[in-house]
């Protein structure tokens, strides 16, 4: 099975980039017949320039989206899509290197959803404008960017506003070094700029969705810098190579590669351009999530293409259950970070 994957709304590390709040990743699966009517029927009903096929130049007109909308209907069942809002997943990334370092046990802390729920309330209150979480997301990302020390960010300020928040940063000021060893801030190590970034992630739920029955995979990724000398694709190498499999949180990860992942141009490699009009497609949607175009693509995108299990999609709105935030599972919640919080102070 031969699989092609490309992104949009490539920001690398910076996740508060405003221009592009969201990053999609597409994997599509693609026989050279059904590669050839897909391309076919595109250059008869779209005036295709520089002879490539440009996601987002078909998705802004008229015209091209009535091409778009063809394509979703006849081949959306061979993509297959992960999309984040990256605000979301850089609450997703501080509960990863500020908060699970520092528990003793990760098992109950995933398991009860608990990451959700701190994720989902770092969130809500960068989104409600509260100064500490504005400044906790902002700082959070400096000081993985290396654009600030740990005195100066908010980690080490004595001015926290929001309860909620100071349970982090208590925990955090308690015992810097533990989180600032977790994102490797001392190291030069070349794999720590990419912490931050969702395309190796989001790889790997699309290869496993792809390979789920054991389907051998020919991967072939557009070219990225994140790619250069990675130890993770070398890992995922050696992984596919071997069909390992793992079971996490109820779900088996893990893929069968025929042969390493490789990358190419997508001027050169025309299953890309396929790939990166399904993830252009979508970015367009969710930035304009009200229109007629993107309700029906969308639509079809929930049934047919989103990648299984959701929880690869960092998006509040696809991994949030409001039947989990009951009273009960609030004082749950509660009384769990009350034990994490004594727990770490004590130690």
């Amino acid at each position: 099975m031969k699989i092609y994957c490309d992104e949009s709304g490539f920001t690398g590390d910076d996740l508060l980039e405003t221009n592009q709040p969201y990053f999609v990743y597409s994997a599509v699966s693609l026989t050279d017949e059904i590669l050839d009517e897909i391309i076919n029927y595109i250059y008869n009903n779209y005036n295709i320039q520089n002879g490539e096929i440009k996601g987002k130049n078909l998705v802004n007109n008229k015209k091209g989206q009535n091409v778009i909308k063809y394509i979703f209907e006849n081949y959306s069942q061979y993509a297959r899509l992960v999309y984040h809002d990256k605000k979301y997943a850089l609450a997703g990334k501080i509960v990863e290197y500020a908060v699970e370092p520092y528990l003793k046990s990760n098992f109950q802390f995933y398991q009860s959803k608990l990451h959700i729920y701190l994720a989902s309330g770092f969130y809500l209150a960068f989104y409600t404008n509260d100064y500490s979480a504005e400044a906790l997301f902002e700082d959070f990302l400096a000081l993985v960017r290396k654009k600030k020390t740990y005195e100066e960010t908010i980690f080490y300020s004595s001015e926290k506003e929001n309860d909620f928040l100071k349970w982090l940063f208590d925990i955090v000021s308690h015992s810097p070094e533990i989180m600032l060893n977790e994102i490797q801030h001392q190291d030069e190590n070349p794999q720590t700029k990419w912490i931050l970034d969702l395309t190796l992630t989001s790889l790997f739920g699309l290869l496993t969705e792809w390979s789920k029955n054991g389907e051998e995979l020919e991967v072939i990724c557009d070219d990225s810098k994140v790619f250069k000398n990675s130890s993770i694709i070398k890992s995922y190498n050696s992984m596919g190579l071997k069909n390992s499999r793992a079971e996490f949180l109820g779900a088996t990860i893990g893929f069968n590669l025929k042969r390493d992942i490789v990358n190419s141009d997508s001027k050169s490699t025309i299953g890309l351009q396929i790939a990166d009009l399904f993830s252009s497609t979508i970015f367009y949607c969710l930035k304009n999530m009200d229109s007629d175009f993107s309700k029906y693509i969308m639509a079809i995108v929930y049934k047919k293409c989103l990648c299984s299990p959701e929880t690869f999609c960092i998006m509040p709105t696809i991994i949030e259950d409001v039947k989990e935030y009951d009273n009960e599972k609030l004082l749950f919640y509660r009384r769990f970070m009350a034990f994490i919080y004594n727990d770490v102070m004590n130690s």
